[in-house]
């Protein structure tokens, strides 16, 4: 767990998860994520996705969000005719929010711990079976 880095991009999305070990299409049309986008693909192409708690709070500031989310990975990443970005986002692990990083950015950051979730990584686990 010592590979992820300390202070990760954290995209809130209400109604929609990423687990780990799936991969998900996303299209990024909004100016702050995109920026968070393109800064991903500059250093380590993670963002972290996350359910907030409620849209936004009765000062209107940024919604609060839960605790645990799950980091991906963009795995594919096209530029649209239209300004937007179309990525695929693998998820990689859970992470736990420690604190919101401050900073000049239109887009949030977190400082996250992701000790509690090595079990996300293990390609051994068990498989479920229904029948």
């Amino acid at each position: 767990m010592n590979n992820f880095p300390k202070i990760i991009p954290v995209f809130p999305l209400s109604n929609f998860i990423i687990f780990p070990k799936t991969s998900v299409p996303l299209n990024i049309f909004e100016n702050r994520y995109i920026d968070m986008v393109n800064d991903a693909m500059k250093s380590d192409k993670l963002i972290g996705m996350i359910q907030p708690i409620n849209f936004k709070d009765e000062d209107n500031h940024s919604p609060k969000l839960h605790k645990v989310g799950c980091v991906g990975k963009i795995t594919s990443f096209k530029e649209t005719d239209n300004n937007s970005f179309l990525i695929e986002l693998k998820g990689i692990t859970r992470f736990e929010i420690i604190k919101e990083i401050k900073n000049e950015k239109q887009y949030r950051e977190y400082e996250v711990n992701f000790n509690n979730f090595s079990d996300d990584l293990d390609d051994n686990k068990e498989i479920l079976k229904f029948s």
